[in-house]
């Protein structure tokens, strides 16, 4: 069965920029009303708030520093403040800085995985707390079928993230439903090295655009009986044996 999302709101983490940025476009021609989350960019924020309003659905602009306990708060309080009502939680927000395993301290992977794996745990069990039903997608990497030593801290966060979307997933049915969605190369950092090669390496040969990784959304909010279930958006990469970045 297919579920109708149209007139629902979603609020989407990091939705000012980058892939959360189109999910929030992707939302708005659905007719979902968007709450755009944000830390720094608010210029960006506000500009990705006139487009959706322009598609012909509300939007609210909140800023919250996911980094710090109380911004969850902040955040999940707020959009229930504004928006009256939240159907939909999309945990896109996320910090990639280059840790890797040889660098790796202590306060480096408290804070990666305090915005990357406990930010999102905790915004689904207030979310879960305050709605009599919902739905919500988290954002991975399909770097979670292989590993990445130059980003091991990253790694470590989607890994646990995959575990909180599974296990929450079993855990809040069936008044919510988890699901994830795991892109591939979609926009690699600058750093990453060759990007051909890297592209090369995939099944389909190309690389993936942030509009696929809409379009998987949409999907999983609509699909009334898919839970704990991650989507991989990948072109095929995580079929291939486990990859190892930065031996």
């Amino acid at each position: 069965m297919v579920d109708s999302i149209k007139g629902k709101t979603a609020l989407v983490t990091g939705g000012s920029s980058r892939i959360g940025k189109v999910i929030c476009s992707y939302l708005a021609r659905e007719g979902v009303n968007v709450i755009i989350h944000y830390n720094s960019s608010m210029e960006e924020a506000l500009r990705v708030k006139e487009e959706v309003e322009g598609l012909g659905v509300e939007s609210w602009v909140i800023k919250a520093d996911l980094s710090k306990p109380s911004g969850v708060d902040e955040l999940i309080n707020e959009s229930f403040k504004q928006a009256g009502e939240v159907n939909f939680l999309i945990n896109n927000a996320s910090v990639f800085p280059k840790i890797g395993l040889s660098n790796l301290n202590i306060n480096d992977l408290n804070w990666i995985m305090q915005v990357n794996a406990w930010a999102p745990l905790m915004l689904t069990l207030k979310f879960a707390s305050m709605v009599n039903e919902g739905k919500v997608v988290n954002v991975l990497d399909s770097v979670i079928d292989g590993y990445n030593f130059e980003r091991y801290a990253y790694y470590l966060s989607k890994v646990m993230l995959a575990a909180i979307t599974r296990s929450l997933a079993l855990r809040l049915a069936p008044r919510i439903i988890i699901n994830a969605v795991a892109p591939g190369i979609i926009l690699p950092p600058r750093d990453e090295g060759n990007i051909e090669t890297m592209i090369n390496q995939v099944p389909l040969r190309k690389r993936g655009l942030p509009e696929d990784v809409g379009y998987a959304v949409v999907f999983l909010l609509k699909s009334s009986y898919v839970t704990g279930q991650v989507i991989y958006v990948d072109g095929g990469d995580h079929l291939k044996p486990r990859v190892v970045y930065g031996e």
